[in-house]
């Protein structure tokens, strides 16, 4: 006003309205909502060789105000199966978010990322999943299905799987059964121990549906769908013989060996619903915490 000028107050606050809304526009283009990823959005599994990864970033999404970034492909495994998702860093320049969480979409892995502002569609994104954790849930994967043969051996083979939790804190693990006496769930332990011990080599093998639907020695979960090619985890026996004594079908990540268990204890028994009971179990380095406890 001192130099004869004046202030359009209202068209001002009309630019800035019109700024606004571009910006909201923008970043509703860059987050969407996981009902509208598209139909053709996949990401590769690379997990089961390799905990790290180069990837590009394909969408990002909002679920739950949680934001999801899905990538061609990824060493995260996201949650199925009983078995939790991944937790690690993505990092795209200078810039790392902390993943907390894997999950899936369709045939898309959407990575929940924690930290400021979101990576750019088509960035070249580094992946690396928490080595420890990953590790600990495998542990707790293997000796599930150790569990499951062993509870076979001391109870009946009639014994069967209702469901499961695998994470790197614990393991739970529901089957329909009569409630298990104190010595069947000592025999079962002690087994599982037994076969910790030996070491045994943990492989698995891609092979048709078709030729593994008839092999009574293979695990398999008649309330679920499988593809025409399905994955196979056995358990001693020659590598991809499927000649192990446990074989299931699994779709999870594993130990190499029994041997990395390290060790095996059930915390409890319970019953969840008429007919069905469940044990909860720790291994590795969660089992040695408890029995120094």
């Amino acid at each position: 006003r001192e130099a004869g000028l004046t202030v359009d107050n209202a068209g001002f606050d009309t630019l800035m309205e019109q700024q606004r809304d571009r910006a909201r526009a923008a970043q509703k283009k860059e987050i969407i909502s996981v009902s509208s990823l598209s139909s053709g959005a996949t990401t590769e599994f690379v997990g089961f060789e390799r905990l790290s990864a180069t990837a590009t970033v394909t969408e990002v999404v909002e679920e739950k105000k949680r934001t999801g970034i899905v990538l061609d492909r990824s060493p995260f495994y996201a949650e199925m199966g009983g078995q939790v998702g991944d937790t690690g860093t993505l990092s795209i320049g200078g810039k790392t978010w902390a993943v907390t969480g894997t999950q899936k979409a369709g045939d898309a892995f959407l990575h929940f990322i924690k930290g400021d502002g979101v990576p750019e569609v088509g960035g070249e994104a580094e992946l690396a999943v928490d080595a420890a954790r990953r590790a600990a849930i495998q542990r707790h994967h293997t000796v599930t299905h150790l569990f499951h043969w062993a509870l076979h051996e001391v109870t009946s083979p009639d014994a069967s799987q209702k469901g499961s939790y695998v994470g790197p804190d614990k393991l739970t693990f529901d089957f329909n059964s009569p409630a298990l006496t104190p010595q069947q769930l000592a025999d079962i332990e002690q087994l599982v121990n037994e076969r910790i011990v030996d070491n045994a080599v943990v492989s698995w093998a891609e092979t048709p549906y078709s030729e593994v639907s008839g092999n009574d020695g293979i695990l398999q979960f008649f309330g679920d769908k499988y593809g025409d090619t399905v994955r196979v985890v056995q358990i001693g026996g020659e590598a991809n013989a499927l000649n192990g004594y446990s074989m299931e079908l699994c779709g999870g990540t594993h130990a190499r060996a029994t041997g990395e268990i390290g060790l095996f204890r059930i915390s409890a028994e319970s019953a969840i619903a008429a007919g069905v009971r469940r044990v909860e179990a720790v291994a590795g380095l969660v089992a040695a915490g408890q029995a120094r406890a």
